[in-house]
């Protein structure tokens, strides 16, 4: 049962006088397993504003995750990716004159998956972002916003909020087309 359900009670249980007192070890509770349980945090190579690329330089995400439309997976940004547009430095940020020197260099630029599925879950961008042309912020929230690279994801994926957004598009909610 997922922690945020704990959360979300233990809330409608302490607006009820007689109730907060008791609810108050279990709060302590969820909170420690919450703590322990929580994902780690997701280090990246470069600390990535995606607002600068797509909001103020109006870049499509295909440029950088160039299966999103055609692949299973969108594909992270190599280091020959970044090399189109920074060969010299652009802008005055340390993290600007970081890019260029990595371009230079010809060092490997390594970024780490933010949202991950669990094995069993079939999913492809090509079927949801190619074909039914659904917008990157349904899955992952603000990420096209953010100025430096979140330490996790924005969105937790649900299997709710899929089953939701099928019914609203008048999908298939038949377990096999999204389990193996």
């Amino acid at each position: 049962m997922p922690i945020e359900w704990f959360y979300r009670r233990l809330a409608a249980l302490a607006r009820q006088p007689r109730v907060a007192l008791a609810a108050l070890p279990l709060l302590a509770a969820v909170t420690v397993l919450g703590a322990v349980t929580a994902r780690p945090r997701i280090p990246q190579p470069i600390q990535f504003n995606h607002r600068k690329h797509t909001q103020d330089l109006a870049l499509a995400c295909e440029l950088c995750h160039q299966y999103v439309r055609t692949g299973a997976h969108p594909g992270l940004p190599a280091l020959e990716t970044c090399a189109m547009c920074h060969q010299a430095q652009l802008g005055t940020t340390r993290e600007a004159a970081r890019v260029t020197e990595l371009v230079t260099e010809g060092r490997p630029v390594s970024f780490a998956k933010l949202f991950r599925l669990p094995p069993h879950v079939f999913y492809t961008h090509r079927r949801h972002v190619g074909i039914a042309n659904l917008e990157c912020a349904n899955c992952h929230g603000a990420i096209a916003l953010t100025t430096r690279p979140p330490r996790r994801p924005l969105v937790t994926i649900r299997m709710s909020g899929c089953l939701d957004c099928h019914r609203r598009m008048g999908q298939t909610t038949d377990c096999v087309a999204c389990h193996r």
